[in-house]
């Protein structure tokens, strides 16, 4: 009996350079039958194991200049409502592989609404930009009742954590994710840290400081999933829906920037890197009237290849 294939590809996005970045792996659906096969799709996150998996298939409408799919995601054990990484690495396989002549590429979700993706300029690392709702957050002043619990789950995780570091707590209202804001000077990206006692905290934990004057980035930040079984996440685009509004939208937390914030406070965008061992580099813009981001970054094919059943 002949084996069904199901093509595949993995890409590292937020990144122009191999093996860097935030690797997703991208099934799109050539048979929208199977785009309803839960359990198909969640052994495939698991049997490619990175952090996400994103699942496609083409909706009926839209056009060649902006064709609409469906898109979900998934870890290696469940699904999550929003990934930033996966949903750059699916927009450059669907531009690269099925729509050279498209513009952008509108995704409807189950938990997060529209999204729209767009080339967002040309050259051999032509960038993608992607339009996603900001996080409404809720900074958490001393006395909240859950600052104390979120500390305390810092405190165990990171070597050598004292209180005094924090800067400012918040909150991102209906996802159990916590920012935690480090003084300017924090050598974040050398911090020791295990990830799995803040699977007790949160679902997204967001580590984040401002960025040294000479680094050529505004802000700096570290993201750990443990909950989701993603001990680290490499490069976070869904992390900088919230990192986004939490620096931008705080007169305190932007004038702890480099500059005091002003670059970023009269472009209303922040340079960005997320400081794990792989590391990746973004360009987030916030529009707070919309309440939207834009992130904006590069992506690289890595691997191609079927899947046989």
């Amino acid at each position: 009996m002949t084996a069904r294939e199901i093509p595949f590809t993995t890409v590292d996005a937020f990144t122009s350079k191999p093996f860097g970045g935030n690797p997703a792996a991208v099934i799109v659906w050539d048979d929208a039958s199977l785009a309803t096969n839960d359990q198909l799709a969640q052994k495939i996150a698991a049997e490619f194991n990175l952090s996400e998996t994103a699942f496609s298939h083409r909706l009926q409408g839209g056009s060649d200049d902006n064709p609409t799919y469906e898109l979900r995601w998934r870890t290696p054990t469940t699904e999550v409502p929003l990934c930033g990484h996966a949903t750059m690495a699916t927009t450059h396989t669907l531009f690269s592989q099925h729509h050279p002549s498209a513009t952008s590429i509108t995704f409807q979700t189950r938990y997060s609404g529209t999204l729209v993706a767009r080339r967002a300029g040309t050259g051999p690392d032509e960038p993608i930009a992607l339009d996603f709702p900001a996080a409404s957050l809720v900074t958490l002043e001393e006395g909240h009742r859950r600052r104390p619990k979120i500390l305390e789950g810092v405190a165990t995780a990171v070597k050598g954590f004292e209180e005094s570091q924090v800067v400012r707590v918040a909150w991102w209202d209906g996802h159990k994710a916590p920012i935690v804001e480090l003084a300017a000077g924090t050598d974040l990206e050398n911090l020791q840290i295990t990830p799995a006692p803040l699977a007790d905290i949160g679902d997204l934990i967001m580590l984040t400081c401002p960025a040294p004057a000479d680094s050529g980035f505004d802000i700096y930040s570290r993201v750990f999933a443990p909950a989701f079984g993603v001990p680290e996440d490499p490069v976070t685009g869904a992390a900088h829906t919230a990192l986004t509004p939490f620096w931008l939208s705080d007169d305190g937390s932007l004038s702890r920037l480099h500059d005091g914030g002003a670059r970023a406070k009269s472009t209303a965008s922040l340079r960005a890197k997320q400081v794990s061992k792989r590391g990746g580099e973004l360009v987030v813009t916030l529009d707070e009237q919309k309440k939207r981001v834009e992130l904006k970054g590069t992506a690289r094919r890595i691997m191609k290849g079927v899947i046989e059943l």
